[in-house]
């Protein structure tokens, strides 16, 4: 029974490891798209915290703002397909007819309460893109966001610094 159980942990961290070693930089930044933006930034040398999340309505484009402490985290954006399920495969209800996965990894779990908290500021109602906002998942230093769409719009993701930002915006 022993080795059984210490098999399956080695077995399960090699899978896990490779899964982390597969994801690699892909799509093209600050380009419209609808295909998956992905970026490795294994760069950091400094703890991250998603420290808010805003959207704002601009001419020819709605934006979604998520805003940290420390270097921009690795990452993945791209559209997925409902149903949504999260790891304890519960279904995730997000408004919307079509559904923005934004997927930010190595965010630890604070310590400070108040660094585990996100501000959410904007009205995405007042967009006219954005249905809403949903975190979906923060488990085991992913933390998972669910936008969902009024249409599916084209997109493009910008990573921007002081302070550090990862942008996305819907073009109308």
């Amino acid at each position: 029974m022993k080795k059984l159980f210490i098999f399956t942990i080695l077995l399960t961290s090699v899978f896990v490891s490779g899964a982390f070693a597969q994801w690699k930089d892909g799509g093209k930044l600050n380009s419209w798209t609808s295909q998956t933006i992905s970026r490795r930034n294994d760069n950091s040398t400094e703890t991250t915290y998603l420290k808010e999340i805003r959207t704002a309505k601009n001419k020819g484009f709605d934006r979604v703002v998520f805003e940290f402490t420390g270097d921009t985290p690795r990452y993945q954006i791209e559209y997925i397909k409902p149903p949504i399920t999260g790891t304890a495969d519960t279904e995730i209800k997000v408004k919307g007819k079509f559904f923005i996965s934004v997927n930010l990894q190595s965010l630890p779990y604070p310590d400070d309460e108040k660094l585990g908290k996100v501000n959410m500021t904007g009205d995405w109602l007042k967009t006219s893109a954005v249905s809403e906002i949903r975190e979906a998942e923060w488990f085991e230093g992913v933390r998972w966001y669910v936008i969902g769409l009024k249409a599916k719009k084209l997109y493009r993701v910008q990573q921007l610094k002081n302070p550090t930002r990862l942008v996305i915006d819907f073009k109308q």
